[in-house]
């Protein structure tokens, strides 16, 4: 089953877009303190682009890479100054550096083993510049063991929407089954999608990062406060060691 498909591509688009301003509050104070002289910013997973749109306004050379052709499209909308490429994040190859590369709204949980998180860690650590930060987000497996087992629908005139989500604790998979009902005149044309997760404990992340050499300061992914016993998602705030 295609994931980020043209029609859910389009829903995400309007729906979550959201998220890209709420993590540039965050994250644009930490990158002026601890990353002064950044200049260009690479986004991994940049989907639609939401987090590249005030990245490019703040004057930040920027580049975008998303396995979705469809996520990528609405990107070069919405960050027009921005370079994109359709590729997964575990086979970047760049010949430069970065000041800043990003990967938010838990887009490393589809990372179903940790041989493949652990890759990504040091894709990120070669194409980072020396004083560089990485910065990244996950759905902890408190999470989604506590999150993931409700069905929420949305009713709009021309779209519904119609989310399912489950959580298994002895593999630490969650899926999440989106049907969606998008309307065409007086008719409906259906798309399904079925997002599957990893939940990560947080000692887990935290261990691939120290092999990858990086040291890191985690936050609350929600609140962006000190994390709790059961924070449902994390964000880190990385270095080169």
């Amino acid at each position: 089953m295609t994931l980020y498909g043209k029609d859910f591509a389009e829903v995400y688009n309007d729906k979550w877009a959201f998220w890209g301003p709420k993590m540039w509050a965050f994250l644009s104070g930490i990158v002026a303190k601890k990353a002064l002289n950044a200049k260009n910013w690479l986004d991994l997973c940049c989907g639609t682009g939401s987090l590249l749109k005030p990245v490019c306004k703040n004057g930040f050379t920027a580049t975008g890479v998303d396995i979705s052709e469809h996520q990528i499209k609405h990107a070069r909308n919405n960050a027009p100054s921005a370079n994109f490429y359709v590729e997964d994040i575990r086979n970047i190859s760049f010949s430069q550096k970065f000041d800043v590369i990003s990967c938010m709204f838990d887009s490393l949980n589809y990372l179903k083993n940790k041989r493949d998180l652990l890759k990504v860690f040091n894709r990120v650590k070669f194409h980072l510049s020396k004083t560089g930060l990485f910065v990244f987000d996950m759905n902890t497996f408190e999470g989604l063991q506590d999150g993931w087992c409700r069905i929420s629908t949305t009713y709009e005139s021309d779209l519904t929407l119609i989310v399912e989500t489950s959580f298994n604790p002895k593999k630490a998979i969650g899926r999440c089954l989106i049907t969606g009902f998008l309307g065409e005149g007086k008719l409906y044309r259906k798309f399904q999608e079925e997002h599957i997760e990893r939940g990560y404990r947080a000692k887990e992340i935290e261990s691939l990062l120290k092999k990858a050499g990086f040291s890191f300061k985690k936050h609350d992914g929600n609140s962006f406060n000190r994390p709790k016993k059961r924070s449902g998602r994390l964000l880190y705030i990385c270095n080169k060691i």
